[in-house]
């Protein structure tokens, strides 16, 4: 009698236990919207936006799950305009910014069911909320570490890295730039490919799902080479840290490129912007999507490469990196990649050491400026086409012994 009598007590104990967890998740939506200004950050809106598609394909809401995310996120958006969250203006914020607050109710309603759920159904909805939240969850953390990096790196490498892309002939930034102001329409699309990247990853998470419901076994998870190719990133970052040419130069990009005689190399301070170099993680990422997604179909393989072809057409003509950072995400994506391929060869320990080494010759030459000895035009050229051939000999040959491997 006793017994049944606790157990019965304490059931309205645990509702509420559940319920001060639920508030607790949504309230930390409501402050990390504010904080990270959702409205202006379209890297985190569209991460938001590629989790509600997750929630879509992954869940298979039915109509009554469906609206009550429709409901969460009207609630989350009513919320932070009514805190006067700001709204910003770069490209595809309509869809982003819509996106994004149904993508936090989302998150909210797979939570709430995860922390009601049966014993033996909390696995699989602790899956879903963890599929659903990965890439925003990841998105957001690199907003806030690139925030930290401004305070970790004051002084940046932007007049050594621009002077080293002199070297090219004209500014490849300033080139494609140009481009971009001459025809607003090529502009806008690779602005949109620019920003949506985390959509692709999304798109990732629901095909490693895919793989999972088919017992289809990769070498490769691509949820954890995206993790490992943001955390990877940050640390670079401090080795030779860089804004882009349109922080350096703002007046001048892209109208009018500067006098190099006007430009000193070495480290220098630069105000408190983004330092999203060296390298670039936005190509880095599409590389890794491109390799990774180009056997499964043939769609999916020209999708990826037009993705990445748009991708690094906007990191220069937005001015946010510099042709040097393209370069190098090509070794770095090689260190990922074998990084993360879960296999036991030679060619995985020779790729990950042929990324690494040729990584730090090129952060460790641009820092010191040793790298601007080398003369401009057809031996930087050739430089180049060796820091991309040799990563992409290794990826091949790295890609056969995964296929071939058997544990």
């Amino acid at each position: 009698m006793t017994d049944q009598t606790l157990t019965v007590a304490a059931a309205p104990t645990d509702n509420l236990y559940r319920s001060i967890q639920a508030a607790a998740i949504c309230l930390s939506l409501i402050l990390a919207a504010g904080i990270l200004h959702l409205g202006e950050a379209g890297y985190v809106a569209f991460a938001l936006t590629g989790g509600f598609l997750v929630h879509l394909m992954i869940v298979r809401p039915g109509a009554g799950e469906t609206a009550a995310t429709i409901l969460a996120g009207a609630g989350f958006a009513a919320i932070y305009l009514l805190l006067h969250g700001p709204l910003g203006s770069f490209i595809g914020r309509n869809i982003a910014v819509t996106g994004a607050f149904l993508g936090m109710g989302s998150i909210a309603v797979l939570a709430v069911k995860w922390i009601w759920a049966l014993p033996d159904q909390r696995q699989s909805r602790g899956a879903e909320l963890c599929d659903t939240g990965l890439i925003p969850l990841l998105c957001a953390v690199s907003m806030i570490a690139v925030g930290l990096a401004i305070a970790l790196t004051p002084n940046t490498y932007d007049r050594t890295l621009y002077i080293f892309d002199a070297k090219f002939g004209d500014p490849p930034s300033w080139v494609i730039g140009e481009l971009f102001r001459a025809h607003p329409a090529l502009r806008t699309v690779c602005g949109f490919a620019y920003n949506t990247l985390p959509l692709a990853m999304c798109a990732c998470v629901v095909l490693e799902w895919r793989n999972r419901v088919q017992g289809v076994f990769e070498r490769i998870d691509l949820r954890w080479v995206a993790v490992a190719l943001g955390v990877t990133g940050f640390f670079l970052y401090q080795v030779c840290p860089a804004a882009g040419p349109v922080y350096l130069f703002r007046s001048q990009f892209p109208g009018r490129i500067p006098n190099l005689a006007a430009v000193a190399a070495g480290p220098a301070w630069l105000e408190a912007v983004p330092r999203n170099g060296m390298p670039s993680l936005h190509v880095g990422w599409m590389m890794l999507l491109f390799w990774n997604l180009r056997r499964n179909a043939w769609w999916m393989a020209a999708g990826s490469a037009v993705y990445l072809m748009l991708t690094a057409l906007a990191t220069l003509g937005l001015g946010e990196h510099y042709l040097s950072d393209l370069i190098v995400a090509a070794p770095v994506a090689l260190v990922i990649q074998a990084g993360c391929t879960r296999i036991e060869s030679p060619a995985r320990w020779i790729s990950l050491s042929l990324g690494a080494a040729i990584t730090l010759v090129w952060l460790v030459g641009l820092r010191t400026g040793a790298l601007l000895a080398i003369p401009g035009g057809a031996p930087v050229w050739a430089l180049s086409a060796l820091t991309l051939a040799i990563p992409l000999i290794a990826a091949w040959y790295l890609d056969r012994a995964r296929m071939a491997y058997r544990p």
